[in-house]
């Protein structure tokens, strides 16, 4: 049986292709536990690279404490994005800046990892046009995160051409596969 998936949703739009990939795919797994953290329901804080979490080693704003709480101990972390002007979602983008503050208490341990249980995680974008470029900007960047974070990045999708002809069927059909090889591996 699949453990506890995490899904990071950081599309507005609820009817738009991220999200209906996503809910589509949920239908056939087994995951036990899914929850979902909704970037732009949640209102970030940006990180305003006050070095604080260096010192107490947490982040001086308590608006993700839950969600800090959640993330360490999932198994399986879905990211969802259109991209936006070459990159993830700016509420997206606001919740990866503030992995800061595991970051300095990487470094401040001198290299060890501040979360214990290693994790995966699942990339899926969706874009307007080509994207490829864009995607793979992405991708480098969350990757570099997650050697701090304890995760490995399984697998990532994109479905491109939104604006015009999108590639949904196979974007789904991706998507689908690499979340139920997640659920197996549990």
């Amino acid at each position: 049986m699949a453990g506890n998936l995490l899904i990071i949703n950081g599309s507005p739009r609820k009817e738009g292709f991220t999200n209906t990939i996503c809910s589509e795919s949920l239908k056939n797994t087994g995951f036990k536990n899914v929850a979902v953290f909704d970037c732009y329901e949640n209102q970030i804080k940006p990180c305003i690279a006050c070095g604080k979490c260096a010192e107490i080693g947490e982040c001086v704003f308590d608006d993700l404490k839950e969600f800090f709480d959640l993330f360490e101990k999932t198994d399986v972390i879905v990211f969802l994005s259109p991209i936006y002007n070459g990159g993830l979602s700016s509420p997206l983008k606001a919740l990866v800046d503030r992995f800061q503050v595991y970051f300095n208490l990487f470094y401040k341990n001198e290299k060890i990892q501040p979360i214990k249980k290693r994790r995966k995680a699942i990339l899926l974008c969706t874009a307007g046009r080509d994207g490829e470029d864009e995607f793979s900007y992405v991708k480098k960047q969350l990757e570099r995160s997650f050697t701090i974070l304890n995760i490995s990045l399984t697998g990532a999708v994109l479905c491109k051409n939104t604006d015009t002809e999108p590639d949904y069927e196979n974007s789904l059909n991706e998507f689908q596969t690499l979340l139920r090889r997640s659920s197996e591996d549990e």
